[in-house]
């Protein structure tokens, strides 16, 4: 879900290759398993991280898996890793369940929340924040901006359309159409710093494991968060 057809079919020839270079006359699921990540996530990255950086991507991959999980998101957690690539450090994959196109407020809301929980679990370990969470801000900007721009999913304004190409606006307007984007990422923040500090035992624990195996799957996650419960 969520692949375009061409996409799927780049996958099959990455995975063909992957086998091709392992000696198999078969592609093997592992195959699919890499050339999915490849496609999806970029190129695998050995950096020579510290053993802080290291720790401190760990907690942050681990925010995002953990506020995944609490918030019920319908994207679940496919895999957690600190292995780079791309651009990227580390990152948590999501897998949806199907192909959707329309989403609630309380879903929009819900995905800025696990998009901040890394921001949120860096705070809350460490007492400081990094720029790993640059492209989490940028997104988590964009479904604020949209909901409030564009969906009418503010509390204020909620049955009309405020965008920015729109210079009939007053200024009174803008303010308080820019005064509801940041009332929505900073509600959305203080929600993650929350359930990131209740649930910090389990936050530890994905954290460990992450750091032990660099890399958790799906049935490991659930086998750690065994007994917490989405809110």
């Amino acid at each position: 879900a969520g692949l375009t057809g061409a996409d799927l079919a780049n996958i099959c020839n990455e995975a063909a290759i992957f086998a091709g270079r392992a000696g198999r006359t078969a592609i093997a699921n592992e195959d699919f398993d890499d050339a999915f990540e490849r496609v999806v996530a970029g190129l695998q990255q050995r950096k020579t991280m510290t053993e802080k950086e290291k720790r401190v991507v760990a907690y942050h991959e681990a925010g995002h898996a953990l506020v995944s999980h609490l918030v019920g998101e319908p994207m679940p957690v496919q895999k957690v890793t600190i292995v780079s690539r791309g651009q990227a450090l580390g990152y948590t994959l999501h897998m949806p369940q199907e192909d959707r196109f329309l989403h609630t407020k309380e879903e929009l809301v819900d995905r800025m929340k696990v998009l901040l929980g890394g921001r949120a679990a860096e705070e809350i370990v460490f007492g400081a924040v990094t720029n790993g969470a640059a492209n989490d801000l940028e997104r988590v900007t964009a479904i604020a901006r949209a909901m409030v721009f564009e969906y009418g999913m503010g509390e204020e304004v909620s049955s009309r359309t405020v965008r920015a190409d729109n210079y009939a606006l007053s200024e009174q307007t803008k303010q308080l159409r820019d005064g509801e984007q940041a009332r929505l990422t900073d509600e959305a923040f203080s929600e993650a710093v929350r359930l990131v500090s209740k649930h910090r035992r389990s936050l530890d624990a994905i954290a460990s494991a992450l750091l032990e195996k660099e890399t958790i799957d799906r049935d490991e996650l659930s086998t750690i968060l065994v007994g917490v419960d989405p809110e």
